[in-house]
Order: structure tokens, then sequence, then C-alpha cells
């Protein structure tokens, strides 16, 4: 969850100076979506299937593999060409990314989420923008769609102010038309920092922020157990024989996580369990469709992080391995299901619902 950002914006120089400040933030930019980080490939996608079925099945799979995005960083204004009556104001890519946003705030697991969006615009709409960043629900109230459903959801959503401002993080900046691109530059860097500080802060009313900042910083990463064979056992991706007690304790092909799972742990966690993949390989291999659980016991620590990080991973490096499914602690299940990032995890989830 947050961990991407999506850019889309015509203008090349402007793209690059925000790759380079996003790098320097450490801030991924997504490119692995083609309709999600290119606008001539999106306005080809539109101009021959005049709908956005496939900008908005590439953000489902973005969603799914990577949780909501840090933040969307795009041009408000985009002539695709298109016939007046599809896109009569140029605005159809932000209306779609509303859209998706609004459909996503009224799903489980969201409710805490944040969408962050910046709009590179010509100075003289910024009246026009200034309105509806200060009350979403001004652009909401006028959002149609071909589905009565959605158009209920939208109705409904707008109709929260409350709700609405507090999901939606909408902001600008301007092309900088006259060549000084680092005022805009500067910009967005305080709008970066502002959406950080932001994120934290909801992430602790979530009540995962303060055990986030207790448990990080000298707890070593959860140990990976996997009893591969009656004999054999691999503990973080390294096999030795099995004891007595580990052989009673452990069900063979189970992967166990005993200890921090954290946002400064997890990399390291997941590295150790590609590792027992690895070396499962060469004793005992898991079949892509085999079932395959994860035990996560209430004694180990889990943050904030833990559902979006980990769901990324399983939908990721481990997306060939259809079986998978977490057995996690009553304890802990219930600190997951309050974080941001539930939705990323929830169809692995196996127990504790």
């Amino acid at each position: 969850m947050y961990k991407k950002t999506i850019l889309l914006t015509s203008d090349r120089r402007l793209e690059q100076s925000i790759k380079l400040l996003l790098r320097m933030k450490k801030k991924e930019v997504e490119n692995k979506f083609s309709l999600l980080s290119d606008i001539k490939t999106i306005e080809r996608d539109l101009q021959r299937f005049q709908n956005t079925v496939h900008l908005r099945g590439e953000f489902g799979s973005f969603i799914k593999r990577s949780g909501l995005p840090f933040m969307i960083i795009m041009d408000y204004i985009i002539d695709f060409s298109l016939p007046k009556q599809i896109d009569p104001d140029f605005r159809k890519l932000f209306r779609t990314f509303l859209i998706a946003f609004t459909i996503l705030a009224n799903g489980k697991g969201y409710d805490t989420a944040k969408a962050n969006i910046v709009l590179i615009i010509d100075r003289k709409l910024e009246s026009n923008v200034a309105r509806f960043e200060r009350d979403p629900t001004v652009f909401l109230e006028n959002l149609k769609t071909q589905d009565e459903r959605v158009n209920a959801i939208i109705g409904s959503f707008s109709r929260e102010k409350d709700r609405v401002q507090s999901f939606f993080n909408i902001r600008h900046i301007f092309y900088p038309h006259d060549g000084n691109y680092k005022k805009e530059i500067d910009s967005l860097d305080r709008i970066v920092d502002e959406a950080d500080s932001a994120l934290i802060k909801k992430e602790r009313e979530a009540g995962l922020g303060e055990v986030t900042e207790m448990i990080t910083d000298d707890l070593e990463p959860a140990t990976v157990i996997c009893r591969a064979t009656q004999d054999r056992i691999i503990v973080n991706g390294k096999p030795r024989e099995v004891s007595d007690e580990e052989r009673e304790e452990f069900h063979e092909k189970n992967i166990n996580l005993l200890g921090a799972i954290t946002s400064k742990t997890v990399k390291d966690v997941c590295d150790r369990i590609l590792d027992t993949f690895t070396a499962m390989d060469k004793i005992n291999p898991f079949k892509k469709d085999e079932k395959v659980f994860i035990n996560i016991p209430d004694s180990s620590i889990l943050d904030g992080s833990f559902a979006s990080s980990m769901g990324s991973f399983l939908n990721g490096e481990l997306r060939a391995y259809t079986g998978i499914s977490i057995n996690i602690g009553k304890e802990n299940c219930s600190k997951v299901r309050q974080s941001p990032g539930f939705i990323a995890i929830r169809d692995h989830l196996i127990k504790n619902l």
C-alpha cells in the first residue's frame, strides 16, 4: 500500500524532473503497466476502443499487486481526440480515476485509506481546480456513468462530505511554461512531504502507528522455517536435519514465520521465504497449484505495513504459486483487518475472518 506513484504527463521535461524528485525521496514510479505509465499508450487504447475498460482493468491489477498508489500525478486536461459525447471536457482520465477511487473508498478494507492526486494544470484553471481541492464533492456530484449501481455509489459517497474530504487529497502544480521547472518541483516536494505526514497520521488513527514505532527499530527479521520432509528442515533457506521436537511442532511443507515482520524487516523475511522455495526445489518442490500454508502465530510481531507488503509479495514474486494461504493468529488477524492495506491480503487469509 502507498508504495508506488503513477505519473502521467505529456511534458517530458517535467516528467523527468518529477521522477528525479521521487527518486530522491525513495518513491517508486510505476512502469510495469503501460496504461498507467504512458499518455500515448492511453490515447491509442481510448481511440481504438472508445472506453476505459482496459485502463480500469490495469488499475485494478495494480491495486491487487501493490495496493493503493502513494500518489497519482497527472495532466488535468488531455485532448485524446475522442468524440465530444465521450470526452466533452478533456477530463476523461481524471474522471476515470475519481470513479475508481470512489468505488474503492466504499470497499472493505479502505475505511482509513487516502487517495493523493496531484493535477498538472494551466494557471488559468487555478480557480476552477481550487474549488474541488477544497471540496471534492463539487466534482463528484457531477460524475455520471452508464452503470446505475456505480452512480448510486457515487451519489451516496458524495453526500458524506467529511468522509470524501478525508479520503481525497487533491492538489495541483502548474505547467512551467515560463521554463521555471524548479519552482513547480519545489511545490511538489512540499506536497509529497505533506502526503507522507498525512499517511502516517492515518496509520496512527487506525491504531497501528504506535506499534510500528515501538517495534521496528531493534527487532530481528522473523525466522522462516519449513519442514521439507520427515528428516529435513529448512531454516532461513538453509536445510539441515530435523530434531524430534521440530518434527512434532512443524507440519511438512508448511512455512512458519516466527518473529518480527515489520516495515524494517519485511524485505529480509520475504527474501528468506524465496530462499526457502529455492531450497525446497532441491528437496521436495512445491507444485504451482499445491496448497501451501504460511503460518504466523500471535507470538510474531506485525505492524501496519504487513498487509500491503505481504500482499504485494504474494501477488508479485510468488504469484505463480496459486495455492498459498496465510494462517494467522486471531490477535494478529484483528490488527491486520484494521490496516489500510487489508484488501491486498484478504483473499489469502484462511481463518479468523
